[in-house]
This record gives structure tokens, sequence and C-alpha cells, in this order.
């Protein structure tokens, strides 16, 4: 395990901070790669990925706040500390990110759909981000008999004041997570366009990963709130029944029937 990639002075630089970071400038660098190659990129389009970046980085914090509101308190800190030092959920970075982006087109008037662009950078992103959590994260996953299953050193475990199943095989859950994402990235840069309505391709890739990621959260290890589920599962529900909806009403509409050849038609008629 690496928490901490370096120190520089009083500087500690952590790893999962680094790789977050490199997984948004790569992920940026391909949508904005992309818009250049279509001639859409415009100073529009950096006003709205700032505010996507703050959107997201909001969402990330709101959404697992409630889990360490209680600890904040009781330790004396301000509320806002879990804005700066509570964990960060990427389901609730996607909530955030879509709502800002949403927001921040209606204010400039813009109003043509460029999720499609973020078809290739988000899969991407997310590996290069969940490699920041596999070298710094414990547990890895619940425990596991299987031959893949990973250990940790006593000497990582105890870093971390709940590790549980550090003591032995854990499944590793991020290394699913990346194995997922780089196969999404590698399919859509290989397909491109995977749907012909615009935007449809992001959200098939967004409902791909809600239902991957909802049984990664199984052997995740991440505490079960409610109904044997964890907190990540009972949000993607939601998330997932939308997104699902989505895709129900377009095949509904025939959305995604091209209309036949003229001449075809032509010699029906």
């Amino acid at each position: 395990m690496l928490p901490i990639l370096a120190r520089i002075g009083p500087v500690t630089v952590y790893t999962h901070d680094v790789f977050t970071l490199l997984g948004l400038l790569v992920g940026m660098g391909l949508y904005y790669r992309a818009l250049r190659r279509d001639h859409l990129l415009e100073p529009r389009i950096g006003i709205i990925s700032i505010a996507a970046l703050l959107g997201g980085a909001i969402g990330a914090h709101l959404l697992t706040s409630w889990e360490v509101l209680g600890a904040v308190q009781a330790a004396g800190m301000p509320i806002t500390a879990v804005l700066t030092d509570g964990p960060k959920s990427i389901l609730g970075g996607f909530a955030g990110g879509y709502a800002a982006i949403v927001l921040a087109k209606r204010a400039l008037g813009y109003t043509l759909s460029t999720g499609d662009y973020y078809a290739a950078a988000l899969p991407l992103g997310l590996a290069i981000g969940r490699i920041g959590c596999f070298l710094s994260e414990l547990p890895l996953g619940t425990p596991t008999t299987l031959p893949w299953g990973m250990t940790v050193s006593s000497e990582a475990a105890a870093a971390f004041a709940h590790c549980p199943g550090c003591s032995g095989p854990m499944h590793p859950s991020m290394l699913y997570e990346i194995g997922f994402n780089l196969g999404a990235f590698a399919l859509i840069s290989w397909k491109g366009t995977l749907l012909p309505v615009r935007g449809d391709t992001v959200k098939a890739f967004l409902l791909a990963y809600a239902i991957f990621r909802f049984g990664v959260e199984f052997v995740r290890g991440n505490e079960v709130q409610w109904l044997g589920l964890t907190g990540p599962q009972l949000v993607l529900i939601p998330l997932a029944a939308l997104l699902a909806w989505h895709f129900v009403r377009q095949l509904a509409t025939r959305a995604y029937e091209l209309p036949a050849p003229r001449l075809a038609r032509a010699a029906d008629g």
C-alpha cells in the first residue's frame, strides 16, 4: 500500500489525490480533443467544464457527508469539515457534475448536447482514479478464497483504524472496476458513437457502470446501511432506474430505428 506518494518539505502528496487529479486531467483532455476535432470547442465549453468540476467536487463530498457528520461534531470540528476532510464518492461526483452542467448550460444558453464527447473520457478517467484507490485504500474488498485474492502486510493494515478482512486474502474490488472501465474505454474508442441518438452513448455507459458497480459492492467491503445494501447501492438503484426508463422510452418510440433508404421506399411504392 502506498497512501502517501511523496513528502516535499511540509507538503504531503497523497496517492489518492494525485491519481484523482490525473484522471480528471486525462478525461478533460480527451473531451476537449473530441470537441476540437468536430470544431465545437468554444469559450462557453470552458465555463461549463469549470462548473462541472466544482459541482462534481461538492457532490462527491455531500453524498457521503452524513456518514461522518457525527464524528466531525464529536471531534469539535466545524460542519464544513465534511467538505474538506470527509470521504468522497464518485457517484456523488457524477450527480453534482451533471447538475452543474445542466445549470451552466441554461445560464449560458448553450443547447447542444455534448454528453457523448465524455463517453470515452469518463471510463478512462475512472480507471486512472481507481489506481489511486487501489494503492491507498483498505480494505481492498471482502474476504475471499479465490486464487486472485490479495493480502496486505500487517503494517499497512495497522495504518487504518477499521480494516475488516485485512488479516487474509481480499477481493481486489478496485481492480475489478479498473478492468471494467478500461474495457468500456476500449469499446467506445473502437466503435465511436454506440447509439444513433445524440447523448445516449454516455447514458448507456453510465447505466452499464451503475449495474456493474451495484454488483461489485457485494465484494467491495463497504458497510451495509439498509436492507442488506451499502450506501452506494442505495444511491445506484434510483439512478439506474432513471437511466433504464430513458432507454425503455427510446425503444418504445423507436428512436433507434433508422429510416429506410429513399430508393428502397420508392421501389416499395
